[in-house]
């Protein structure tokens, strides 16, 4: 199976199955997914807290016991929730998702983005988000401006053999210099949205540079539950005629399209589907042929025309954005 090497000489495979928004019942709908994905063949399972407060994670605990195969064989991603930054409560919020996954370790635990949330902090709902009246999130600021601390909480995992590898996602390169100038253990990996709209070359490429591996999130595009959701109405890539084109030219899917293009650039790609026939057609990428040269020239250019678009950002309910920030980003230090 196609893997690539993280910072140690062990590797992630390259195509890993996504459980971000369900389309059904957040736990059932995930366990039925993800027994698919499995039978399929995938063996890299992303996931997060934060998709339903867990219930993804335990969808994925589900699956896994009914599953039955050895943990070893396995690739499990899990990530920190904005609520969870305070270094005091990283080991517990760990727990939490050990516990809904079933498993004693995470092969990567990831920094879901570089902004903190105030959490409840006691009764039933002690691990959920303090929310305003309109319902947004109450943003930590001092917490958030000190990801470095949150940061070298994670680190502690790995010491403890509860992560095998810590990474970041929606990190920027200043952000990712910022770990990088105070961290013991650099990121392994940084997940991030990137597909024909939105490149992302210079980040990758520093990260490249630096041993931090990059995973792309919504590598099909895509349309993202509406708190995180931007350029909605933008069709996504799966829809642009030049990678339909390409896609029949080549006798394959306009998904295995992006998913090849993606995974041809270095990146590994997690792309989610709920149905049989796209969860076993995402896979079957591993298996086509490399696209040519000038098919990936062609998607590298669609941006040109198309403009740039990121499909997923929270600045709607931030108020601030984390990818393009102003002069003053309140996400770093005064």
């Amino acid at each position: 199976m196609m893997s690539f090497p993280l910072v140690d000489g062990r590797t992630i495979p390259a195509v890993g199955f996504g459980t971000f928004q369900p389309d059904h019942n957040p736990a059932a709908g995930v366990t039925e997914a993800v027994l698919k994905a499995l039978e399929a063949g995938y063996r890299h399972i992303d996931t997060a807290w934060m998709y339903g407060n867990g219930e993804a994670e335990r969808g994925i605990g589900a699956a896994l016991r009914q599953w039955g195969g050895k943990r070893e064989e396995l690739f499990i991603v899990t990530k920190l929730a904005n609520a969870h930054h305070k270094p005091e409560d990283v080991a517990a919020a760990l727990d939490l998702s050990l516990k809904n996954l079933g498993v004693e370790y995470v092969d990567l635990y990831l920094m879901h983005t570089p902004v903190a949330y105030h959490r409840v902090g006691k009764g039933d709902d002690e691990w959920l988000t303090v929310r305003s009246p309109d319902g947004k999130p109450e943003i930590d600021f001092p917490t958030m401006r000190r990801y470095d601390l949150t940061w070298r909480a994670m680190e502690n995992l790995v010491t403890a053999g509860r992560a095998k590898y810590i990474g970041v996602s929606n990190f920027s390169i200043k952000k990712l210099q910022k770990l990088l100038n105070t961290a013991n253990i650099p990121p392994a990996v940084n997940q991030i949205e990137s597909h024909p709209y939105l490149l992302e070359d210079e980040l990758i490429e520093f990260c490249n540079d630096n041993g931090i591996h990059v995973t792309a999130f919504s590598p099909l595009g895509g349309k993202p539950v509406a708190a995180v959701a931007v350029n909605a109405n933008v069709p996504g890539p799966l829809q642009h005629e030049k990678i339909k084109i390409i896609a029949e030219k080549n006798g394959i899917s306009p998904a295995q399209v992006l998913l090849k293009w993606g995974l041809q650039r270095g990146t590994s790609v997690i792309p989610k589907a709920y149905t049989s026939s796209h969860i076993i057609d995402n896979f079957a990428v591993l298996d086509l042929p490399a696209l040519s040269d000038e098919d990936m020239s062609v998607i590298n250019e669609i941006r040109k025309g198309q403009g740039e678009v990121r499909f997923i950002n929270g600045v709607s309910h931030w108020g601030f954005d984390i990818y393009n920030p102003g002069p003053e980003d309140p996400t770093e230090e005064p």
